[in-house]
């Protein structure tokens, strides 16, 4: 009788442990693949796009908000343009020797496969304006967080450049990068982050897999610890 006891206690055990224990493997699987996931969403900004000379002397937005570690994308279409950093104070004029400038990008047709894009590093107000002659003194110009406040305008930028004798371009390309597209030309913001739900889904059920595979050999043992009590009485 006391080795019948026994052998029900021992039989009992597995599948007490394999209820709780399966428990606790899952909620950390799933915990571990949100934590995962949360890192990566926010692991960079997101890219901003801005056409240049879409249907005119235009940038389209002219005027935007962004985030500090965005990214602002400029795309170019015919003829000829540039986006060159700026003043409030004083516009069509480079900022200073050290202000970002696209150079001259010749465009024959639709849009150029070459992007400039630039990193916002601060919230300060960005001014900019092409650099091609005429073109500021056009209109062609934009800002990137304009003040909150709307006591420095796009339209009042435009004014006074309408008034500017001449356009004058920084004498070199930097302080951005050129290359190919990052994001599609919509005017819109795209998020330039990527997850991998089916890769992290697969990777928890794989967790959870094992812990199955585990708990039920451990609930056999049970199985075969009856049995052999079964045998003794």
């Amino acid at each position: 009788m006391q080795y019948s006891k026994l052998s029900v206690a021992l039989s009992l055990l597995p599948f007490t442990l394999a209820q709780y224990g399966g428990s606790d493997s899952k909620s950390s699987s799933t915990s571990a693949a949100a934590a995962a996931a949360s890192t990566t969403a926010s692991s960079s900004g997101a890219i901003h796009t801005v056409k240049v000379g879409d249907g005119g002397l235009v940038f389209s937005p002219n005027s935007m908000s962004a985030a500090i570690g965005d990214t602002v994308e400029f795309h170019f279409f015919p003829a000829t343009h540039s986006v060159a950093q700026s003043s409030f104070a004083a516009p069509c004029a480079p900022l200073n020797d050290t202000s970002f400038f696209s150079g001259g990008i010749k465009t024959a047709s639709g849009e150029n496969e070459q992007t400039f894009s630039i990193t916002v590093k601060d919230a300060k107000p960005i001014w900019y304006y092409c650099g091609f002659p005429g073109h500021c003194g056009a209109g062609m110009a934009g800002v990137i967080n304009p003040p909150a406040d709307g006591s420095k305008t796009i339209e009042q930028y435009v004014a006074a450049a309408a008034n500017v004798s001449a356009t004058v371009a920084p004498s070199k390309v930097q302080g951005g990068t050129l290359g190919p597209a990052k994001a599609q030309s919509s005017g819109s913001t795209t998020s330039s982050t990527t997850s991998s739900p089916s890769a992290t889904a697969s990777g928890s059920a794989a967790v959870e897999a094992r812990g199955g595979v585990s708990w039920t050999m451990f609930a056999l043992t049970g199985f075969a610890a009856m049995g052999f009590g079964g045998l003794i009485i």
